[in-house]
């Protein structure tokens, strides 16, 4: 009994460091603790891109729980222009890394202006 409550308390100080760790990102980086703050961090942290499996990891050792949400917000991290993906090798295997410079540039969003439809009825 002695021993699992052992193992439960190690569990929750390593949770709780994850959670601080996530605060501090997202203090820094203006955005809300969660998922997407984490794999921000990682991917901040790491020179070198990383596949799904190295990036899924260190997320759950930061204290996710799963690794289809870990790939999911991956997936939309990529789709807002946040995260950059490569084929690495043969197959369908991809790494992630972080963006260098924003995919749509607000200045060249300003010089169209706004759609009209030119349609009239």
């Amino acid at each position: 009994m002695q021993r699992l409550c052992l193992v439960i308390s190690r569990s929750l100080q390593t949770s709780a460091a994850a959670l601080q760790a996530a605060k501090g990102a997202s203090a820094v980086h203006g955005v809300e603790p969660g998922a997407k703050a984490v794999l921000y961090g990682i991917l901040k942290d790491t020179p070198t891109p990383l596949n799904s499996a190295q990036i899924w990891q260190q997320a759950e050792e930061a204290g996710l729980k799963s690794k289809r949400h870990t790939k999911l917000m991956l997936q939309a991290m990529r789709k807002a222009g946040a995260v950059q993906t490569k084929p690495m090798g043969k197959g369908q295997n991809y790494v992630y890394a972080l963006r260098s410079s924003p995919q749509k540039d607000e200045a060249s969003n300003a010089t169209q202006g706004p759609k009209t439809n030119s349609a009239s009825s």
